[in-house]
């Protein structure tokens, strides 16, 4: 016959059962940890990457601000170029038609 089992024997077996199970959850967590904390720093090396370019594009808007300003001065002034550009046309188109350029440069050079 077996000899039963003491109940000294059945508080050592648990005692070592929860030693046991106590060690695999530290395990567990000291995993966990160090995969979440692989998975943090990758997470910051992309986010670096990330604001990197953020600062390249943030950069090349506002060189093309300026541009845009510029871009943006000629066409609210459009009209007024157009305008003159018309003036300088028919006041050119007047004198011609009013004075006979010939005869005056003719004259001023036979004056001189």
């Amino acid at each position: 016959m077996k000899q039963p089992v003491t109940h000294e024997q059945m508080a050592q077996m648990f005692s070592s059962y929860q030693d046991a199970n106590i060690e695999i959850i530290r395990s567990m967590q000291t995993a966990v940890n160090a995969t979440t904390k692989a998975e943090t720093d990758r997470i910051d090396v992309k986010l670096d990457g990330v604001i990197l370019r953020q600062d390249k594009i943030n950069g090349s808007v506002a060189e093309n601000n300026k541009t845009t300003e510029r871009v943006n001065r000629i066409s609210s002034n459009v009209k007024w170029y157009i305008l003159g550009l018309f003036g300088f046309c028919y006041s050119v188109a007047w004198i011609y038609d009013s004075f006979n350029l010939k005869e005056i440069i003719l004259k001023l050079i036979y004056k001189i």
